[in-house]
């Protein structure tokens, strides 16, 4: 019996290593993706989406890992680097054990972003004023946990803080705080990493010398990633906070630019009330993994 068990694994393991697609990184920085269809103990064999053979030395290869993207009819569809964010709303995917970048929102939000494992998710950033004195700027810090993952279902949940300088005595030097606040979230994301959708509600919360006040109805956020190209996405993100009237809901849309390793948003904030007098608020975020 315990022979039989032996066949079956080896079976599904080498079946396994025929159906995985790799993306391989060479010695001298080239790339190849495709599957694994014979290997030796100096070599693979590769075919790749278009159904080309490749020989590549294992001695030639630097770094071998699983393709995280999608290969239809030949061709390959990379994943969104910014999967655990849309333009400012988190999804329920997390950024990942140790994977990294640092973020721009709109110029004036700057940020660092770290997967410290598949769970837990953190931010750090600040909001530059031009006017403001660097004592004075405000800092941002954000933790997210993915708590469910399952097939194409997400459940996660976090908060974020925004520390503000106490502005009652500009001849202070020292960095004194009078209060801060932020947002304490629940978000679920249905789908995969080329198109999903989330439903996040959360409740803004703040503090002044010591008095916490929570607010009293949540603010409920609509968001949307869907793939047009390979690398191009449509990115939406709508708020519905429950002290303002529809024609006072920020509605958000952009396009998402990307490559392996930069992400360009570039889009608007549509205020039905605010579009009578002008353009859209222009959305223009950039992001870089490293």
């Amino acid at each position: 019996m315990k022979y039989i068990i032996s066949l079956i694994f080896l079976v599904s393991f080498i079946y396994s290593q025929e159906v995985q697609t790799v993306t391989i990184i060479t010695t001298d920085g080239s790339e190849i993706i495709g599957k694994i269809t014979e290997e030796s103990d100096i070599e693979y064999k590769i075919e790749t989406p278009a159904g080309l053979t490749v020989t590549v030395p294992k001695s030639a290869i630097f770094k071998m890992t699983e393709f995280e993207g999608l290969v239809k009819k030949g061709k390959l569809y990379r994943t969104d680097p910014n999967k655990s964010m849309y333009l400012f709303a988190p999804s329920a995917f997390p950024i990942e054990t140790g994977n990294k970048y640092c973020r721009d929102f709109c110029v004036f939000f700057p940020s660092i972003n770290y997967g410290l494992n598949d769970i837990i998710s953190l931010q750090a950033g600040f909001v530059w004023v031009p006017s403001l004195d660097i004592s004075n700027i405000p800092l941002i810090g954000s933790i997210k946990a993915t708590v469910f993952q399952k097939d194409k279902i997400g459940l996660a949940g976090g908060a974020m803080y925004v520390r503000i300088p106490d502005f009652s005595d500009n001849n202070n030097d020292d960095f004194n705080t009078s209060g801060g606040g932020g947002f304490i979230f629940a978000t679920g994301t249905y789908g995969d990493r080329f198109n999903h959708g989330s439903l996040l509600i959360g409740w803004g919360y703040g503090h002044h010398e010591g008095d916490w006040e929570l607010m009293d109805r949540p603010i409920i956020v609509l968001a949307g990633n869907f793939r047009v190209s390979n690398t191009i996405a449509i990115v939406t993100e709508n708020w519905f906070p429950p002290d303002l009237e529809f024609s006072q809901f920020p509605f958000m849309v952009a396009g998402r630019f990307f490559g392996k390793r930069i992400a360009v948003d570039i889009g608007g904030i549509f205020i039905i009330d605010a579009l009578s007098e002008g353009l859209p608020i222009p959305i223009i975020n950039f992001t870089y993994h490293f």
